[in-house]
């Protein structure tokens, strides 16, 4: 058993969660603050959908700013089925990078990985993710927990359960 295999907590859904609700509305970067783990998995559930059975292969990139609020759009790079190559990820991450440079240079980026079916977190997606924190690392890009999005979770991946090389 891995955390992939624990249900997800009634905490984390969005619906039910006061820090989506702002007055008669729903969700307000300025309000939003995802300064712990919790908040942006709860984030992430919100932005992906917690459960999707059509969900395909793509990379899902949010920048964050340095008062811990999410910068505004979310990028998704659809049909990314493989890691892409290291000069690839280090092209977006210089991107990110610069991004946050001209507007929140103490920021940080958050990825998720997409993915059809249900079967649990594999070998493959632990490589996936190894190798987005060793482009962020190799660019100086701060970067959050990478989570994994299946046709029936979202889950974090810590970082003590990724290969050491990727």
């Amino acid at each position: 058993m891995d955390i992939s295999d624990l249900p997800d907590h009634p905490d984390c859904d969005p619906a039910a969660d006061p820090d989506w609700v702002v007055g008669d509305s729903t969700y307000s970067p300025d309000v939003l603050v995802l300064d712990d783990q919790v908040s942006l998995l709860r984030t992430w559930r919100h932005l992906v959908g917690s459960r999707d059975a059509h969900r395909g292969h793509g990379l899902w990139l949010l920048l964050i700013d340095e008062d811990d609020h999410p910068m505004a759009g979310v990028l998704e790079v659809e049909h990314c089925v493989d890691l892409p190559d290291p000069d690839q990820l280090d092209s977006m991450v210089a991107m990110l990078r610069g991004v946050l440079d001209d507007a929140a240079p103490d920021g940080r980026g958050a990825m998720l990985r997409s993915r059809p079916g249900t079967h649990p977190v594999d070998a493959e997606d632990r490589r996936f993710a190894a190798g987005l924190l060793a482009a962020c690392r190799r660019g100086g890009l701060a970067t959050d927990l990478v989570h994994l999005a299946t046709a029936d979770r979202v889950v974090p991946l810590p970082p003590d359960d990724l290969p050491m090389s990727a």
